[in-house]
């Protein structure tokens, strides 16, 4: 592949078709219908053309966060049930009508001002009912719920209820607190069910993230909403989820060797000298720093990948550089290929290992790597 890029990300199709499928066949009940397709802060970094393929293999259910990223996904021709999953501001108001999007309400404020906007244009719109279990972000509490409520949001004529929802907290490394978050789901799913104005049995129940996907099989009930299990990489810094499900990356970030140079021992390397050759070093240049979403905590611990062997990153992470060690690696030259992120000969690596360097989360450094405007389908 000859690339004209100083730097590039790629996106494995094949990978992310393989997922697709393989969370099809973890599902108690396997459906592509049921799984909502958490895309996103850009798909994880992946981008929107990852979305258009997915809903090309049948995905129709997207998670987005803002207003603003739900009518990205319609400008592209996405056509299925987009969920705004973040709450929203007043001002977002109008796109959710425009765009079709179905917002999960948080409080009865939010209600209100549905309910004010839709006086207006007197347009349908659907719309889920986020409950906090134990997250203490958004949702409502528990005991706000109450049937004079229930009863107000079941008689709308514009306004339909499709949907319960909660959030996990801790479902990667906390199951006694996530069984505590489902049992209150289930408490107040059950008082919802006792309610006559509802039609229960029609509702979308779902609680899982892609942690609780992986880790808690028997709580995925209507709906999933797997994020960044999608692109082939586990919540945590073990890999080994993802993994054993037959989930691969789909993310690859590549570059080239820019620059080479041998430094006698006794020189400082980069910003603050952080780093000192102990003996006879030779360094490359790659032309990727942190504002290509490179974190600068990964300065002086990570790794990348010359001609299938590992160099270790010396001194400080600049703005758009890095400099790796290659003195053991043979014949490094000018203008060679530099995996980033991803597989080059027997060896990966992978965005939980980065995470681990990082002191981070996996999430952090796909996201971070969304700031590379050169994407790639392979």
């Amino acid at each position: 592949m000859n690339i004209d890029y100083p730097l590039w990300m790629e996106i494995d199709l094949q990978s992310l078709h393989n997922n697709f499928i393989r969370i099809q066949q973890h599902l108690t009940v396997p459906d592509a219908s049921r799984i909502i397709g958490v895309v996103k802060a850009d798909a994880y970094g992946h981008g929107l053309e990852s979305v258009l393929q997915l809903q090309k293999w049948g995905m129709n259910r997207f998670g987005v966060a803002t207003a603003q990223e739900g009518k990205a996904l319609r400008q592209i021709g996405i056509k299925g049930t987009i969920y705004l999953l973040g709450g929203f501001i007043d001002q977002e108001i109008p796109g959710i009508f425009k765009n079709h999007l179905t917002p999960a309400l948080s409080s009865r404020e939010e209600w209100d001002r549905l309910n004010s906007a839709v006086q207006t244009n007197q347009q349908e719109l659907d719309f889920h009912i986020k409950i906090d279990t134990g997250m203490g972000r958004m949702g409502f509490l528990p005991e706000e719920l109450d049937e004079s409520f229930f009863d107000q949001i079941s008689h709308h004529p514009y306004l339909r209820l499709k949907g319960v929802m909660t959030h996990f907290a801790s479902s990667e490394n906390n199951p006694a607190y996530t069984q505590k978050q489902f049992e209150i789901f289930q408490n107040c799913l059950k008082r919802l069910s006792h309610s006559k104005q509802i039609l229960f049995d029609n509702l979308e129940k779902h609680c899982c993230n892609s942690a609780g996907f992986l880790f808690f099989p028997y709580f995925h009930l209507d709906l999933v909403r797997v994020g960044i299990a999608l692109f082939g990489v586990s919540p945590i810094h073990d890999f080994s989820p993802a993994r054993s499900l037959g989930l691969s990356p789909v993310m690859r970030i590549r570059s080239r060797v820019k620059h080479l140079k041998t430094l006698p021992s006794g020189c400082y390397i980069g910003y603050g000298g952080t780093y000192i050759t102990q003996g006879q070093t030779r360094l490359a240049v790659i032309p990727i720093g942190y504002a290509q979403g490179l974190l600068r905590r990964l300065s002086n611990r990570m790794e990348v990948l010359i001609k299938g062997q590992r160099a270790k990153c010396l001194g400080v992470i600049s703005m758009d550089q890095m400099m790796v060690d290659v003195t053991n690696i043979p014949n490094v030259k000018r203008g060679d290929l530099v995996t980033i992120l991803g597989p080059d000969g027997a060896d990966e690596i992978r965005a939980e290992e980065m995470a681990a360097w990082a002191e981070t989360i996996p999430h952090e450094i796909l996201c971070s790597f969304s700031r590379i405007k050169n994407r790639i389908l392979v």
